[in-house]
């Protein structure tokens, strides 16, 4: 969209909601700028929420240090592309992984040497309703 139209758009916005915002950015470039940048910040979460497929790449989803959690857990993993994901796949290395931690900590907590490498679970080709190759199945340490 051209600069003028998105401007028009803004002031558009700002003219309702507290026009001293206009006057600010007449008298200084850089928040005229905030402005147009929020302008598109909060386009693209709400383009992403109504699932707007023309502006698929504009998304924005906010999701906190969890994404970024995750994204350094399968850094070194073949989740680590992003076309390697599905929902199910993912949840099914979640429960993995919670479930091999719990019950290595279980057997530590009767007394039983666990090294800590048993609470690093990394992420596997774990089997989903779409894959039931005998490669993909999980192994249960």
């Amino acid at each position: 969209m051209p600069l003028e139209k998105v401007w028009a758009e803004t002031q558009a916005f700002w003219e309702k909601r507290d026009p001293r915002q206009l006057i600010k950015a007449t008298q200084e470039p850089k928040h005229l700028m905030a402005l147009l940048f929020r302008y598109y910040l909060g386009l693209s979460s709400r383009w992403a929420i109504d699932g707007v497929k023309e502006r698929q790449f504009d998304y924005q989803i906010w999701c906190g240090p969890a994404q970024a959690a995750f994204n350094h857990w399968t850094r070194d993993s073949f989740l680590a592309k992003v076309e390697n994901r599905n929902v199910a796949l993912v949840a099914l290395n979640i429960l993995e992984g919670a479930a091999q931690i719990l019950r290595a900590g279980q057997f530590r907590s009767f007394g039983v040497p666990i090294p800590n490498e048993a609470f690093e679970y990394r992420a596997q080709r774990l089997i989903t309703e779409s894959d039931t190759s005998k490669e993909h199945e999980p192994s249960y340490a």
